[in-house]
Parts: C-alpha cells; structure tokens; sequence
C-alpha cells in the first residue's frame, strides 16, 4: 500500500503530459515530446511492483483486487471519452464516424495497440486523423497490468527468499524485452512501437527504481540533487529534439527511460514539485492524455491547426473538458460498479463493432455512401481487385523473396505491355488491365509500394528496392524482345524536380537503350484529407486547406514541368476533364494520394487512345 504522497512521480506526471500535448499540437521546443508516452510507462511500472511487491512483503497482496483497482482507476474515464467523441464525430464529422467506431471497439477493450499494428500500413490515411490512436499505449499498459502480476506471482517464493536472484532474473526479463524490441525494430517498427512485450522493459524499468530505490536512498543529499538534475537535464534535452529517424524506441530509448527510473528512485523532494499548479496538472494527467488527442484530430479535419490562437483554443477545449473529467467521473466512487464498468466496456465494444458491419445509407441517407467509402474501400475486395494486394502489387511489408515471378509471365500470341511503378501505377492497373484486354494485349504490372522505378531506388522499404533491382537486372533484358511498350506512373509530386530529371533520365536512357516504347502517365490531383471528408467539408462548413492551395500550385507545377520535359511521352491527367464528383461517385479513397477504381477509370479513354496511338 503507497501511503505517503509523491511528488516527484506527481511532476513527472505533469512534465509527461505537457509534453505529449505540446507535442502533438506542434509546438517546435516540443519535437521529442513524445517520451511523455514514455515517463508514463516507468510511472506505472514503478507504481505497479510497489503495489505487488509490498503486497508480497506484507502477505496480503490480492490479485483480483489489484486487477479491480485498475478497472476503476482507468474504464471510467475512458469510457466516457469514447462516448463524447462519437457524438463528436457523428454530428460534426459523420463521413468518419465507421472509421472512429472501429478504433472505438479495439480501444473499450484495450486492444487497440494490436488492431494498430495490424492494420496500419502504406494505404491507410494518416495516424495523425486517428481521433482514438492514442488509446494504444493504455493498452499496452493494460495488458502490462494483466500479464505482470501473474508474473511476479510465480516468483514470489524467490521474491521473498533470495532477493539477490530475484533481480537477476528481473533483470534478464528487462533484457529480453530490450532484445526483443530491438530485433523487432529491424523488421518492423510499427511492431515494435505497438506490442506489448517490446515495450514492458521500459514498465520493468519502473519496476528496477523500486527495487533499487533503498539503495540510492543511502547516497549524500548533494549526489542526490545533482544526479536528479542531471537526469532531467537528459530528459528536457530528448523533449526538445527529433533526431531519431523516425524510429522510437531505439537503443537510444535507454537512455532517458534510465534517467526517469533513477530520478523516481532518488526520491529527492525539489520545492518545485509541490506546487498547487503542478500537482493538480499532475492530477489531471489522465484525463488530459485523453481529451487533447482527440480535440487536435478535430482541428486538423476543419483546418484550424495552423494557427496559434486555434490550437491554443483546441488545448483549453482539452482543458476544460480534463476537468470536467477528473472531477464528475474520476474522482466519483465506483468500488460497488466494477461489474457495471466491465459491462458498459463490453457492450461498448459490441455496439460499435455491430455498427462498423452495417450500411452507413441506413442512418445517413444522402451521404451513406461517403461514410462507406471512406471505412471500407480498403478492406474490400474491390480495393484488393483494383490493385492486385499482395499477388501482383508488392506490399512495403513484403519481402521480394516471397514474390511469385510467374505474374511477369509474357504472352506469345500477344503484344505485352508492362506497367511500372509505385502505388499510384498500381491504383491503374484494374482500368490498365480492362483497356489492355479489351485490344487483345497483355499487361504485365511491376508496381511496389512508395519507390520509383529504377535501379537501387532509394526507399524506406527494402523488398520494393529489391523488386525493382530484380526487374532492371534480370527480368528485362531477358524479356525485352517480346515487350511492346512500358507504362510508368508514380507519385511524382513526391520529389523535386532535381530528383525526378535524374529518376526520369534513368527510365529513359535504360529502355532507350533497350528501344523500348515508353509513356509515363500524368500527375493526379491531391487532397490533404481523404476526399469524401474533403468533399464533405467542403460543402457543408466551405473548410479551405491552407496545404490544399499549397499541394494544388505544387501539382500544377509538377505537372506543366513533366509536360514540358517529357512532351509527347506525357499522358496528363489533370486537365482532363472528368465526371461531375457526387456523393454517389466518390473516385478518392485510401489515403490523399490514390484513387479508387471509379477515380481511375474516369482517364480510361485518354490513356487508352494514347497507349494504341503508340503501340500501332
């Protein structure tokens, strides 16, 4: 039992949670505030092995009853924020309300981080629109809170008889999960940053001030105080920088996760710690890591992130709500309501699953086919058909090695056509295909995920580098006699013009030399959010992106410099003009950057009378 009150663990909660705000809101002095996420993992882990241990020690730990305390110190808040969000988003958002309520079902049953993981990927819309993401680290610590209890029970005996083994032990736990997060990360990043044991190391951490605390209790007062600001030293240096190539937790994580064990294992009581100010940011720490989140996706979807006043806005929203929460729903007394809280959970998770299978037409008649798009096109078949996922189109999850040749299998008794490219030549190749099919020509389609086409691509992902290596090394030259003509298309806007004259150059000086036929295929429009939102806002509030004006001078750029540099090897697409958009013919979906099958089949003819223009 924690008897006495501490201050120290009450700051960080503060420090923490400014932190993860700030950050989030995109304040510059903030780019690392994201180990908030972090400091909050070593509190728990702290807090728990003091809870279990002591209860060890004194002979009266009860698991039930730690697992019942959990429950009501975290369901209840949650609960009613997931609640207050979807009133939110249903009548102020509704072309995301399915999107909102499948995250909804993973997080009421704290499995969000695993729904994440497994379903995050190259054409899902940025986390970032994510109202519920932040729900994956209560996961993660719930699922701490289920699975370390049971463990230190079986080790209670040595706990209790030989403490020195004990650590050692604990100490080759915190190790495997370290190893384990690290090994992960050389995989998957998404794994390591999302699943449970990957992330416990830095919880037994927590658990590692605990049992070490006795012992640098005993050192002078002067260490104390200057190994305690040291360590923050590191921790307001790793706030305050973003250098970590887009990988977190690193090796480097060590290093203020160590500074956060050993400053709540010191103890040292600093006069700033028990400020009124503090303490109560402290005490609504929880309630503020939930609302913020939420309330900066709102801002995003209506364009009111960049501007100060707004988010300053947005962060009192979160405020005010945070008190509200604290003080009518944390501070209320549920001892008697575990059941009840269990419940609410899971009906909570039954509803919103329920409603994620039905059709958005039955409660939003004029826009029901907006919501389905927007939720579904990705996990449909169509979607799957359209692309070819995972068969034809290789997946930036994919290794090359398990790619299966046979789909670049040539056809004799016909004229063969490959199409080349990123996920913006694999959202044509349904259309690609029919057109081709319909003249008596094969189409062969080479696309992989987020790389151009050539010869030691430069790409975050490693089986589409080696997809395209294959197909420039091998496949072509062996094949090329029996090609007729390679379509290229792909995410042009990405790149400078210095970087597409050079990506350009090598496509064209390679099947030049070969005296291959090559057509690239335009430009096509960008939306800053996924279009059925953008339409939807766009007419019902006349919400204007700062970035959309932006993206559309860019992509009128790119595209006047690709009609002048490549002339008549150029398909542009967007001056063609295409079928008036509608509620019931939505061409964009997955995420700003790539149209459904509908979208790309309104450049059928163009592409298809060029494409014959050339061939014949």
């Amino acid at each position: 039992m924690i008897t006495k009150f501490r201050y120290d663990i009450s700051f960080l909660r503060a420090f923490s949670v400014i932190s993860v705000l700030l950050y989030h809101f995109k304040f510059s002095y903030f780019k690392g505030g994201f180990i908030g996420v972090d400091i909050f993992f070593v509190i728990s882990g702290y807090l728990m092995s003091k809870i279990i241990l002591s209860g060890f020690e004194q002979h009266n730990f009860n698991l039930l009853n730690f697992y019942k305390r959990r429950v009501l110190r975290i369901f209840p808040a949650l609960l009613v924020m997931i609640l207050f969000f979807s009133i939110i988003v249903f009548f102020l958002l509704p072309t995301q309300f399915l999107v909102y309520l499948k995250s909804a079902f993973s997080s009421s049953l704290f499995f969000s981080n695993i729904y994440y993981y497994l379903n995050s990927g190259y054409f899902d819309q940025s986390s970032q629109y994510n109202f519920l993401l932040h729900t994956w680290s209560l996961a993660v610590e719930w699922q701490f809170y289920l699975i370390y209890p049971l463990l230190l029970l079986i080790l209670r005996k040595l706990y209790l008889t030989n403490r020195c083994l004990f650590k050692k032990f604990y100490y080759l736990l915190i190790l495997f999960s370290l190893i384990s997060m690290l090994y992960h990360n050389s995989n998957s990043n998404s794994f390591s940053f999302y699943i449970f044991y990957t992330r416990a190391w830095e919880m037994m951490l927590g658990g590692a001030a605990f049992l070490n605390e006795n012992k640098l209790k005993k050192i002078s007062e002067k260490y104390k105080i200057l190994i305690t600001i040291l360590s923050f030293i590191v921790i307001i240096y790793f706030t305050c920088i973003n250098d970590f190539n887009g990988i977190w937790p690193n090796l480097i994580t060590i290093i203020p996760v160590l500074c956060i064990s050993v400053i709540i294992s010191i103890n040292y009581d600093f006069s700033i710690y028990k400020s009124k100010m503090v303490n109560h940011i402290g005490d609504l720490s929880y309630s503020i890591y939930l609302y913020h989140w939420p309330f900066y996706v709102l801002s995003l979807f209506f364009a009111l992130d960049t501007r100060v006043r707004y988010r300053l806005l947005f962060i009192l929203l979160s405020i005010i709500l945070s008190i509200l929460s604290f003080h009518f729903v944390e501070k209320r007394k549920y001892d008697k309501k575990v059941k009840y809280l269990l419940s609410g959970s899971f009906i909570l998770f039954c509803i919103s699953f329920v409603l994620t299978k039905l059709d958005a037409n039955i409660y939003f008649k004029k826009i029901g086919n907006l919501i389905n798009i927007t939720a579904n096109y990705k996990y449909s078949n169509e979607a799957n058909e359209q692309y070819n996922l995972g068969k034809k189109h290789l997946l930036s999850t994919q290794k090359f090695e398990d790619y299966n040749i046979k789909y670049w299998a040539v056809k004799n008794d016909r004229l063969n056509v490959i199409l080349l490219g990123d996920s913006h030549a694999g959202m044509f190749s349904k259309t690609i295909n029919n057109l081709l099919e319909e003249n008596n020509i094969n189409c062969i389609q080479v696309t992989a995920d987020a790389t151009y086409p050539m010869l030691y691509s430069k790409s975050q992902f490693k089986g589409p580098i080696s997809f395209f290596n294959y197909f420039f090394k091998i496949y072509f030259p062996l094949n090329l006699e029996k090609i007729k003509l390679v379509l290229i298309s792909a995410n042009y806007a990405a790149y400078s013009k210095d970087e597409l004259i050079k990506k350009i150059n090598f496509t064209d000086t390679y099947f030049n030399k070969y005296n291959i036929k090559v057509l690239y295929l335009g430009q096509t429009d960008i939306y800053p959010i996924d279009y059925p939102t953008y339409y939807y806002l766009k007419t019902t509030y006349g919400n204007e992106y700062k970035n959309d004006i932006k993206n559309k001078e860019n992509l009128i750029e790119i595209n006047n410099f690709l009609k002048h540099y490549l002339g008549n090897k150029y398909i542009d697409l967007m001056n063609y003009k295409i079928n008036k958009i509608s509620p019931n013919y939505i061409p964009y979906m997955y995420d700003t950057n790539h149209l459904t099958y509908y979208g790309t089949e309104q450049y059928k003819h163009p592409i298809k009378n060029r494409i014959l223009e050339v061939i014949n």
